[in-house]
């Protein structure tokens, strides 16, 4: 193998981090269609199953964005992406909350600054769009 045909650090790193963004957007996808899938249920299954499965699954989903989120910071602090201004700071309400909601694809996060509303739907088309780009994918 030639040196030209080794992957530089940088670029090895960006696919990393690549692939880690597209593992974490199908987790989070997974435990939305969870959540969609236990709404389905009520009334066919105990109440009480459903809500403690629910309550579940939004510990998963907040621990999921959060991570994501950290992921999406690392990208931009090592100048992979550009984070818009509104992203930025959903991103950093989601890793600094300590409490969470969750209700059909609303986000609510209370932190220190109160109680701030997650634009989900942005952030996982941000999300898309990174995978997608053609820039990153011919790495």
């Amino acid at each position: 193998m030639n040196r030209g045909d080794i992957m530089s650090k940088r670029d090895l790193k960006q696919l990393c981090y690549l692939e880690a963004l597209e593992d974490n957007v199908v987790s989070v996808e997974m435990i939305l269609n969870r959540l969609n899938q236990i709404e389905s249920k009520k009334g066919v299954f105990d109440a009480y199953i459903l809500q403690h499965d629910r309550s579940r699954t939004i510990l998963d989903l907040e621990l999921s964005l959060a991570t994501l989120c950290v992921l999406l910071r690392k990208m931009a602090e090592n100048l992979f992406i550009v984070t818009p201004d509104e992203l930025r700071k959903d991103m950093n309400s989601i890793i600094h909350s300590n409490r969470f909601e969750y209700n059909r694809l609303e986000v609510i996060v209370y932190s220190q600054k109160g109680k701030e509303h997650v634009d989900l739907n942005a952030l996982l088309a941000f999300c898309h769009h990174i995978l997608s780009s053609d820039k990153l994918r011919n790495l």
